[in-house]
């Protein structure tokens, strides 16, 4: 019988991993979460981790029963399952994270809970009584909890000694090294909206001369905002379009510097993609971001919501700081290696020792 036990343990998946996968009807729509969980079940695949994965998106589900299909799921193989780990956004985390607890206790397995983005404390903040009685209970009786910043590492750590730094990352292999010269070339890659600071790019891109290039790419996010093709074309801005996340490193790869004048940000990847590249950046002074960039060292840190401060960062960048600019870039991409930070995330989780 003990025999028996022992190799059905072994024969076991180790983790079931519940997270939003990649966008299969639109590879063009696939979203900053659902890059990192398709790059950690790679990760897990690389280091022969035995798993299963319940898919969370949405958009890959085409009737209204998707919860109850995620339910049936997590009542099939949570018992068949070492370590039951969900990788929410907010949605997620609220809705299946107490599920998942339940389930969990009920049949003894330990829970993880990794959660993209860095608004979770604004969100905290906001919520009435029981929305925050709720975010806490899920807090103290998970296992193992992962944020994307320190900061909410941070404030959250009260409730919960198992926290721990899961920053965004990218695969080690989209490093290049390639010779850069300072041409004015800056481009903005991320979904089109207001709160990504798109009206203070324009504003700042109206008062450059024609020795600067300034393009844009991506989706529009919200259709009841006022961006189309239509809007850039009478502002005289340069708009290319949407890309694929396999598109994303071939076309940054083309100009110096990204520009992203977000008004709110977690760990944004693709800062992460233009180290990676060599490729300094202008970005706002936002709690995540500064965690990741260095004013006047691998990046210009801006005011959020300001376009003469996003036109004099432009401005101010010649060939000789670009070079220092560019040289510190490359360099900061090793906090962001996932092979790195996957390892230490299954030595957290006890699945490798």
């Amino acid at each position: 019988m003990e025999h028996h036990l022992k190799e059905r343990r072994k024969t076991m998946p180790k983790i079931l991993l519940i997270g939003p996968r990649q966008n299969k009807y639109n590879l063009t729509d696939t979203g900053g979460v659902s890059i990192l969980f398709e790059l950690l079940i790679d990760e897990l695949s690389n280091q022969k981790i035995n798993f299963t994965i319940i898919d969370t998106l949405k958009a890959n589900y085409k009737n209204k029963l998707m919860f109850f299909h995620i339910i049936l799921q997590l009542l099939k193989k949570i018992p068949k399952h070492e370590h039951i780990s969900l990788h929410a956004t907010m949605n997620s985390f609220l809705i299946l994270a107490p599920l998942i607890i339940i389930l969990s206790k009920l049949f003894s397995k330990k829970t993880s809970i990794r959660k993209f983005a860095g608004s979770f404390n604004d969100v905290y903040h906001n919520s009435n009584f029981l929305k925050k009685w709720i975010i806490r209970l899920i807090l103290k009786n998970t296992d193992y909890l992962f944020f994307e910043t320190k900061y909410l590492v941070n404030e959250f750590k009260k409730y919960n000694s198992n926290i721990y730094w899961f920053p965004n990352v990218r695969d080690a292999s989209i490093q290049m090294k390639k010779q850069r010269t300072f041409v004015k070339k800056f481009v903005y890659i991320g979904s089109i909206n207001k709160e990504k600071g798109i009206d203070e790019l324009c504003e700042a891109i109206s008062h450059l001369d024609e020795s600067y290039t300034c393009d844009i790419y991506g989706p529009f996010k919200f259709k009841n905002e006022k961006y189309s093709i239509q809007y850039f074309k009478e502002k005289g801005v340069n708009y290319k379009g949407s890309l694929s996340a396999s598109e994303v490193l071939k076309v940054m790869d083309n100009y110096d510097v990204l520009v992203l004048p977000s008004h709110r940000e977690g760990y944004p990847g693709i800062i992460i993609e233009a180290f990676a590249l060599g490729i300094p950046v202008i970005a706002t002074k936002l709690s995540g971001i500064m965690e990741m960039c260095e004013d006047g060292k691998n990046s210009l840190l801006i005011n959020p919501k300001d376009s003469e401060d996003l036109l004099l960062a432009i401005k101010s960048i010649n060939k000789k700081k670009y070079l220092e600019l560019q040289k510190e870039a490359s360099s900061s991409f090793k906090k962001f290696n996932s092979r790195i930070q996957t390892t230490m995330y299954l030595k957290k989780i006890d699945i490798l020792f």
